[in-house]
């Protein structure tokens, strides 16, 4: 059965049924994770996923009975407040530079070129791949030249808007994003994966995880499901 989605700002008010698993992920990684739970449901099992950034989801883990989060490591253990004990690996997550057709890069040093004006990128002290993109900007000592440039929105899903638009020159934004839109932009090239600390993507347990929650996370680690990861770039 297909799984219901619900916007993450309705979500204290409009669960469906209280015993479907519920889980929730990163908003960049929506449509992997709704391809995820599509297979997995074609055994008769219902899940209800939960999307945003992860602040909100964290928040919402809180007050709800969310068990299960899929999202960045280093964040949901050291920053999120939750009291995360178990967690299995999903895969790494990359960042890449995404222009609008019409447009093409070769390097992440095409972003000093004139014709370049204005690059879009996620919120750099909240978003993951904000503060991937600022790391990687300052280390390839690009940043000081670029600073004038940056067009800084909420999250991913915003930044690769505004390529899909034409209304910047470049985006920064995760390889997932880039190959579920690739036939709508102009292409993306990927950072150096030195230039910017490691982003390991988990599924993360909450104290709401019983039976059902441990059936998903045992499916996460099956031969399909890594495979849908894969083709996303995870």
């Amino acid at each position: 059965m297909f799984n219901r989605i619900l916007i993450l700002t309705l979500i204290s008010t409009l669960f469906l049924n209280a015993d479907d698993l519920k889980i929730a992920a990163g908003a960049g990684y929506k449509k992997v994770v709704l391809k995820v739970i599509k297979e997995y449901e074609k055994d008769g099992k219902n899940i209800d996923g939960f999307f945003g950034n992860m602040r909100q989801v964290s928040t919402q883990v809180k007050q709800t009975d969310i068990a299960l989060i899929i999202g960045d490591k280093n964040f949901l253990l050291n920053k999120s407040g939750l009291d995360i004990k178990e967690y299995s690996s999903v895969g790494k997550g990359k960042v890449v530079i995404a222009y609008p057709k019409g447009k093409t890069l070769t390097s992440s040093k095409d972003l000093l070129k004139k014709e370049i004006k204005k690059i879009a990128m996620p919120q750099p002290k909240k978003a993951i791949y904000g503060i991937a993109g600022l790391e990687f900007l300052k280390n390839e000592e690009l940043y000081k030249n670029v600073e004038d440039k940056l067009y800084v929105v909420a999250t991913v899903p915003q930044s690769l808007t505004y390529v899909l638009t034409k209304e910047v020159d470049a985006s920064i934004i995760n390889l997932t994003a880039a190959l579920e839109n690739k036939d709508k932009i102009g292409g993306y090239i990927e950072v150096n994966p030195n230039s910017y600390s490691p982003i390991e993507i988990i599924a993360a347990k909450t104290s709401s995880c019983e039976k059902e929650c441990e059936e998903f996370l045992e499916f996460l680690q099956t031969p399909k499901a890594k495979e849908i990861f894969k083709a996303y770039g995870l």
